[in-house]
């Protein structure tokens, strides 16, 4: 099976908007928080940071979950995508730490449409082909990280805040091209009835009590959502922390820190290339349990060693072990959830992933700022601990 026919249709649209926002997220995202020193705030405000953002899009995407399968999935990608679209000019002109920090919530708080995205795409994918479809759908677009994250490092080199407004600037207007993207291509993949103002008032209040829907899903799909929350929580200390160990305490500068993105990047990309034909044949239990385990390895090896080798070493085994991991979990929801329920049980998950960003970007901040290294190994006694439930089940797949 060909890529072009991966590149049709709902699927094909989708990933080339995310390898657009990818040119743009690869010049700015991995320096956020160098972005934010910079302006002025301390490792403790830079956590507070991310959870104030989380917490914005926690507020949105629980409605958001109920939208998509209301109002329709494009219509929710859209108004969204416009949004994201108009804030990327604001973090250009930001002046203070404080500034950054309201269009940062500002930011999150327009992805309340991420449930519609996912939704679209498990909607999209014939059922013996999710597996591999989420897993080309996260490692295609990720082309522009081999190249463009040292970019960015070289503008904040030579330039310093000037350079990372100029990435911004960058990044605004590649989003507008894929907001008009999406609105010519995407094609909506459910019935949009007329609903009760009432109703969706009160759907949208019970959205905000997410957890009751654990209750009511799958035992097994209950944990791969719980586990969305213990990934996040992890996931603080590389991608909010990393850049400044990167820098700070290993001792690379903006632009080599970039270079380990795009050198992970790649690798992530030919796994996940070499994976995606066999991914949907493996047994999904064993696959979890394996990408959690990667991810884990590589947290203890930088809390362990903090050289450039380590450094790299563990980006890499972070990078495949979350790609697996991800796809893996959302292939789940795919084959166990039906379609007209997606978009809330994926609201709901969402939800907890951001509620563990929200957690992680305090208890993590307050970690780090004690001690950097002790930051990682917390991450990785975690995913440990929640790859535990699984090893049964991988044990008994071989």
């Amino acid at each position: 099976m060909g890529l072009s026919f991966w590149l049709r249709g709902n699927v094909g649209a989708m990933i080339i908007s995310w390898f657009l926002f990818a040119i743009s997220g690869s010049l700015t995202f991995p320096y956020l928080s160098k972005y934010l020193q910079m302006l002025g705030a301390s490792e403790i405000e830079i956590g507070t940071v991310r959870a104030l953002g989380s917490l914005a899009v926690l507020v949105t995407i629980l409605p958001g979950g109920v939208l998509t399968d209301v109002i329709g999935r494009k219509r929710s990608i859209v108004i969204g995508t416009w949004g994201i679209a108009v804030v990327q000019f604001l973090y250009a002109v930001v002046q203070d730490w404080w500034q950054f920090a309201v269009v940062y919530v500002v930011d999150w708080a327009l992805h309340f449409y991420q449930p519609a995205l996912t939704a679209i795409l498990l909607d999209s994918l014939p059922p013996e082909k999710r597996g591999g479809g989420m897993m080309l759908t996260a490692v295609l677009p990720q082309v522009p990280w081999l190249f463009l994250p040292p970019v960015g490092g070289y503008l904040l080199d030579h330039l310093g805040l000037l350079g990372m407004r100029l990435s911004f600037v960058i990044s605004g207007l590649i989003s507008v091209s894929v907001a008009l993207l999406r609105m010519r291509a995407l094609q909506e993949t459910i019935m949009v009835k007329p609903v009760d103002r009432r109703k969706l008032a009160r759907e949208v209040l019970h959205s905000y009590f997410f957890w009751r829907g654990l209750f009511s899903i799958p035992p097994f799909v209950a944990y791969i959502t719980i586990l969305g929350f213990l990934m996040s929580l992890a996931g603080i200390a590389l991608q909010t922390f990393g850049v400044l160990y990167a820098t700070n305490v290993v001792g690379l500068d903006n632009t080599s820190w970039g270079v380990v993105q795009s050198a992970t990047t790649a690798v992530g990309i030919f796994f996940g290339l070499v994976l995606m034909p066999v991914i949907d044949k493996a047994p999904r239990v064993s696959a979890l349990f394996a990408g959690l385990l990667l991810v884990a390895v590589g947290y203890f090896m930088v809390g362990t060693w903090a050289n450039v080798v380590a450094l790299v070493t563990a980006a890499i085994l972070v990078g495949i072990g979350s790609e697996v991991s991800m796809s893996i979990r959302r292939a789940l929801v795919g084959d166990h959830i039906t379609p007209e329920n997606r978009g809330r049980v994926m609201g709901t998950t969402l939800a907890l992933e951001y509620l563990g960003s929200i957690a992680g970007g305090i208890v993590i901040a307050y970690i780090y700022a004690t001690s950097p290294r002790l930051s990682f190994i917390f991450s990785g006694v975690v995913l440990l601990s929640a790859a535990v439930p699984l090893a049964r089940g991988a044990l008994q797949a071989r």
